[in-house]
């Protein structure tokens, strides 16, 4: 297959310069011996041309050809709508910010609600109307539970009434877009304790109609944006930028790791889902992020045509922690997980020292 790549280009240049050839050769022979001879060094001229041209295609095809052809997919997802924290004014921020970007990159999305953040005091319309924001946007909502409540710390019956209460506000918004609610993303990626309450869990949202909203690209987002917006509460700027330095950079690497666990496990790179949050550092720098993926060579895509990969109907374990689906597929072959790029030390230090 790469061969083909030269060459086709390689025939196409033959074939564009078919006709000089052709001409040149049939006026030589209507010439005489003095215009002759000063038509042939005419006539070495253009081969030499022609000839350079056909060595440039040979060897811009073999450097094309050591580069990957393939084009990647990747549906990205934002997670605890309408933002990860703040007051209102800052939730505007954050929404109006992902919003545009999303749209000037041309990125499909859809972002779990937790209704919890709602329902302040004299703010519950105001707060209900970002995420009215993100449906006229033309993007979608699922359900992320109502509190962000952790399956570890709470029994099952208690878990199942906190995602149904998580079910009403964007229920009655997606009605009103003529749409359905039919995404759950489980917080912090936690499926389940243990076997019986993950297989209880699995059946009620099977029960209610839902589809669980996987993700393969798992990453620490969360701790970059923790002490980003400690550093713009001090309007620190030099500290933010070295921030946003290490935070590009470590999301391409957690790109390659999971590109290639992915060609290793699956012998494919799969459609990828990216999980990232509603926080202020996305919302100043998806546009950093939208242009790493591309130069990658991702379309972006939505998270209902990421699910029609094959490998989402993978069998995937129970785990105690939050791991991407690749992890849990490969542990559910008996396989193990691989250790994932760290955040740099002085972001952890960092997040650390703000949560004494």
């Amino acid at each position: 297959m790469r061969g083909l790549i030269w060459r086709e280009d390689l025939q196409a240049v033959l074939s564009e310069n078919h006709a000089i050839i052709s001409w040149t050769l049939a006026v030589l022979t209507e010439l005489r011996w003095g215009q002759y001879v000063r038509a042939r060094l005419s006539l070495a001229m253009i081969c030499s041309c022609l000839l350079l041209a056909t060595l440039s295609v040979i060897i811009n095809g073999q450097e094309r050809s050591s580069t990957p052809n393939f084009r990647r997919e990747v549906a990205v997802t934002f997670d605890d709508l309408p933002a990860t924290h703040g007051d209102l004014l800052k939730m505007r921020y954050i929404t109006s910010k992902l919003l545009e970007s999303l749209k000037r990159n041309n990125v499909p999305t859809i972002g779990f609600v937790n209704e919890g953040k709602l329902l302040v005091r004299d703010e519950a319309d105001e707060r209900t109307a970002l995420l009215r924001q993100w449906l006229d946007a033309g993007y979608e909502l699922g359900n992320h539970t109502y509190s962000h409540v952790s399956v570890d710390q709470l029994p099952f019956v208690a878990y199942k009434e906190d995602l149904i209460r998580g079910e009403a506000v964007t229920k009655v918004l997606l009605r009103e877009q003529g749409l359905s609610l039919k995404y759950f993303r489980h917080p912090q990626l936690r499926t389940g304790p243990t076997p019986e309450y993950k297989k209880a869990l699995d059946n009620l949202l099977a029960e209610r109609g839902y589809t669980i909203a996987p993700v393969t690209i798992d990453n620490n987002d969360y701790i970059f944006a923790a002490v980003y917006a400690r550093a713009k509460e001090r309007n620190d700027r030099e500290l933010m930028n070295k921030i946003v330095r290490a935070y590009i950079p470590y999301m391409e690497q957690v790109f390659a790791h999971f590109e290639k666990l992915s060609v290793e496990f699956l012998g494919y790179e799969v459609k990828q889902t990216l999980l990232l949050h509603a926080n202020e550092l996305n919302a100043d720098h998806l546009d950093e992020l939208a242009q790493m993926m591309k130069k990658r060579g991702y379309r972006f895509i939505s998270l209902s045509e990421a699910l029609k990969d094959k490998a989402y109907s993978l069998p995937d374990a129970q785990v105690k922690k939050g791991l991407s689906w690749l992890h849990r597929w490969m542990i559910a072959k008996g396989l193990e997980m691989r250790p994932e790029p760290l955040e740099p030390e002085f972001i952890t230090a960092l997040f650390h020292s703000y949560r004494r």
